[in-house]
């Protein structure tokens, strides 16, 4: 594994993984606290304007899912709970850190739409809240985000092949860069203080088979990534779905033993979210 690490750094070498925002690290040092405060959360999300009015705008969106809409986030924070606010407001940074034009938007959109399924699957899925759900599919692609960044032209025809062709595109990133975004994005994650469960799930997102995967977390996390990555590869950028995505497909649906009606629904929310933005 640290070879693997290592192999990770050397490919993005010249570029800097990005900080962990200063509001995330207060966070996590209040949640932490002996006397965790609802209030003193509230507070250090709203020092920073743009991520809290992202995180207002992800609570009162579909990804939620709240019966009522909230008006701050010192209502979001006492509907959510910490633990869940802390995984929107981390969804909500990656989204203002990573945004960015060409190849970078077209990533982060992806993401975006690999997110929002997710979410919707979770509720199929037992252990994986919609919070998580949606933060694991915003990061899980991170590592891409920086080999776009580093050389854009050369990265931008991998990752549209990724689209059709989820396993075999692995193979070609090791072969041209001595590494993959998988691994990359693991690197980001640490640095970021992603779960270990999570990590593992960006580390293997790209497995042929779910069930080589012995954690039935890390497992149902990957099944969920492939489904929606299926979903998102059909519709949000028009890519030709051969016979390597659609074995990707099902062996996410089989894994989380999800039926067709339930795909065709998500399917349907996604292209009415999408139709709003």
């Amino acid at each position: 594994m640290q070879q693997k690490l290592r192999n990770a750094m050397q490919a993005i070498h010249g570029q800097t993984i990005p900080e962990l925002p200063a509001e995330i690290l207060a966070l996590e040092q209040e949640i932490n606290s002996r006397f965790a405060s609802t209030a003193t959360v509230a507070e250090i999300i709203e020092k920073n304007t743009t991520l809290s009015g992202e995180v207002l705008r992800i609570v009162n969106s579909p990804i939620v899912k709240l019966r009522e809409p909230v008006q701050s986030i010192r209502d979001a924070v006492n509907v959510l709970g910490l633990d869940n606010i802390y995984n929107l407001v981390v969804a909500a940074a990656v989204k203002n850190l990573f945004g960015g034009k060409g190849l970078l938007k077209d990533i982060m959109d992806h993401s975006v739409d690999i997110a929002f399924c997710m979410a919707d699957i979770s509720e199929w899925v037992a252990g994986v809240s919609r919070d998580e759900a949606y933060m694991l599919g915003l990061f899980h692609n991170a590592g891409a985000m920086l080999l776009a960044s580093k050389d854009e032209a050369k990265y931008d025809p991998m990752f549209r092949a990724a689209l059709s062709l989820p396993i075999a595109c692995i193979a070609k990133e090791e072969a041209v860069y001595g590494s993959n975004h998988a691994m990359i994005g693991v690197l980001i994650g640490k640095k970021w203080h992603l779960p270990t469960e999570m990590l593992n799930a960006i580390m293997l997102h790209h497995n042929e088979k779910c069930e080589r995967i012995k954690n039935d977390n890390v497992r149902a996390m990957v099944a969920m990534i492939k489904l929606a990555s299926a979903i998102v590869s059909e519709i949000s950028l028009g890519a030709y779905r051969g016979g390597e995505m659609r074995a990707y497909e099902h062996d996410g649906m089989r894994e989380l033993m999800i039926e067709e009606h339930v795909i065709t629904e998500i399917r349907t929310a996604l292209m009415s979210y999408n139709f709003k933005d």
